[in-house]
């Protein structure tokens, strides 16, 4: 009987030294995945030249609308890298801890390609789609957000189409279209409506 005892004892004791090792490896994933988002957050400077002051229309989810804000970001002198500049930016915006718009963890900015003087091309990563949340509303906001802030600051952009990972997609995460060009103008005008 003690023997049994003895067995029992031991087993429980390696269940509770095996749920303290668990709970500490969630906690420690949990704070590097906190510094990540964090690192992602805050974007770094990108140009050389003194930081000027870049329109963001930000999205808020409580109310449905996007916000114009400014901040001031160090922007590279070729156009289609101040453009993604200029996007990154307001992503970071999106993946702050307290973002009245939270998109999905590790989602980016690949890349924006000018298509003659009026037409760029936003190159996504796979995370901006695969983990951003679904619904009409929040996906609607996020491409709005997106076409406003990249004409508000190069007003010669009209026209923006949005890949993933360089492919057509056919939506973001099941409702906001991906396969159509966004005129800038249309959205710009609701979005003055909204104001």
């Amino acid at each position: 009987m003690s023997r049994r005892l003895l067995i029992f004892a031991v087993l429980a004791l390696v269940a509770v030294a095996l749920g303290i090792y668990l709970l500490h490896l969630k906690r420690t994933t949990a704070r590097e995945a906190q510094l990540a988002a964090e690192q992602q957050a805050s974007p770094t400077p990108t140009g050389a030249g003194p930081p000027e002051a870049v329109t963001l229309y930000v999205a808020s989810d409580s109310d449905g609308t996007l916000r114009k804000t400014q901040v001031n970001v160090q922007l590279p002198a070729e156009r289609s890298e101040r453009d993604r500049a200029v996007l990154r930016t307001l992503m970071s915006q999106y993946l702050k801890p307290d973002s009245l718009h939270p998109i999905g963890a590790g989602a980016e900015i690949r890349q924006v390609y000018l298509i003659g003087e009026d037409t760029a091309i936003v190159d996504t990563n796979t995370a901006f789609a695969e983990a951003h949340p679904s619904g009409v509303l929040a996906e609607e906001l996020t491409v709005a957000s997106l076409v406003v802030t990249l004409n508000a600051n190069d007003s010669k952009v009209a026209r923006v189409k949005i890949l993933v990972n360089g492919q057509e997609r056919d939506t973001l995460a099941g409702h906001a279209d991906l396969r159509r060009f966004y005129e800038a103008g249309n959205i710009g005008q609701v979005v003055k409506d909204m104001q």
